[in-house]
């Protein structure tokens, strides 16, 4: 993640743009401080966190942070220079800047002008190196090639790669899976690849496969679509069949060391070390009904900044399958708190921002949308703020 070290800096007067960004305005805490960044393309946050002696890191902040690392190297140079800051230390390099690259969607882009009901879709869940992504990509240039990765060194080299080889039948994300699936029409995608996903075997409820998961693939494949996971743990594969033939009715196949036309360089390793390497397909054969298209969440009522502030402490709420988690607030002498939150269900959450000024709240970096989790979870949070 780019960041650097500085053991002098005097922070500017905001707002200040420069080379196509606006630093808007500053809010603090006792731990750090937090500034809204904007280009054409994006809003994220970079944060100022002070080290020992007098020193301190200036970085990315993880939950805005845009998909595309470009636009974070180019705002923290900016800041630094404008701050004159005294670089200790640094791994942004210009020479390594990167170009834009219109394959990396956004949420907003999904919520928007996805919900369209297109035919001849494969979506590919975790698509780690590409090299299975770029295959489907190249030998089906009549198909839609939507990728979702949550490692951004990734996703910015598959969409590199895309580049290079001209395709233009591909886009890609960096979210949760199990929620962008609620933006796709139903019976709209041919093929859900989900390729050795993590089997979090200490954590399994951070584990892509589950019932809600499966119930979703379902209902957006096509009849006879397929949902094939592929992975070379005996744990993940003993869990993964037992959570399809759960399923009311269900079409599984399984298959045990069968070659793809394609492996990636970890699929090398483990069939040298002679692992092996198993296959689960569950074919759906249901035609469901469209679905309406998800609205995003507003706030309705009118907050007093002044107590928000005042009174603010940490708070947890725990509901029947939902939670939501007030976790820090920072802000300024204008009326301005920004509240780290956390809610949504147990297995799904939603990590963001609530901004608050005198004059409106929001939800920071993406709108919300009104999923059955958030929407309680929504009605918890306008309570809270409005007591």
């Amino acid at each position: 993640m780019p960041n650097f070290i500085t053991d002098k800096f005097i922070k500017p007067s905001l707002p200040f743009s420069d080379g196509g960004y606006d630093f808007l305005w500053e809010v603090s805490s006792k731990n750090s401080d937090y500034i809204m960044v904007k280009n054409s393309k994006s809003k994220f946050f970079i944060t100022i966190k002070p080290k020992k002696d007098g020193q301190h890191i200036v970085k990315a902040e993880k939950i805005s942070r845009p998909s595309q690392v470009l636009f974070l190297q180019q705002a923290l140079e900016i800041y630094a220079k404008k701050a004159q800051c005294n670089i200790l230390f640094s791994n942004i390099k210009s020479s390594k800047l990167k170009k834009e690259n219109s394959i990396i969607k956004d949420l907003n882009f999904f919520a928007k002008n996805f919900f369209t009901g297109k035919k001849n879709i494969y979506l590919e869940v975790g698509f780690g190196s590409g090299r299975h992504l770029l295959y489907q990509a190249k030998n089906n240039p009549d198909k839609l090639i939507v990728g979702i990765e949550i490692h951004k060194p990734s996703l910015e080299q598959a969409a590199k790669q895309c580049d290079i080889l001209g395709l233009k039948n591909v886009i890609l994300i960096d979210y949760d899976s199990r929620i962008l699936m609620e933006f796709f029409q139903s019976n709209s995608v041919e093929r859900i690849f989900v390729h050795f996903p993590v089997p979090w075997d200490k954590k399994p409820h951070r584990r892509v496969i589950s019932p809600y998961f499966i119930k979703e693939a379902l209902r957006i494949l096509q009849d006879g679509g397929t949902l094939e996971v592929r992975t070379d743990s005996e744990l993940y594969f003993d869990y993964t069949l037992k959570t399809f033939i759960e399923q009311k009715s269900a079409d599984v196949r399984i298959y045990k060391n069968f070659d793809l036309e394609i492996s990636s360089k970890y699929e090398d390793r483990w069939k040298k070390l002679g692992k092996n390497i198993y296959d689960i397909v569950l074919t759906n054969h249901k035609i469901n009904e469209k679905i309406d298209k998800i609205t995003k969440l507003e706030f309705t009522f009118c907050y007093n900044i002044d107590k928000i502030i005042k009174n603010f402490n940490p708070k947890l709420f725990l509901g029947d399958g939902f939670f939501v988690h007030f976790e820090t607030l920072h802000a300024n002498s204008n009326k301005m708190a920004v509240i780290k939150t956390a809610f949504g269900a147990n297995e799904r959450a939603e990590h963001l921002f609530i901004i608050i000024d005198e004059n409106s709240v929001r939800y920071f970096p993406n709108n919300v949308y009104a999923f059955s989790a958030n929407m309680v979870a929504h009605k918890i949070i306008e309570k809270w703020l409005n007591e």
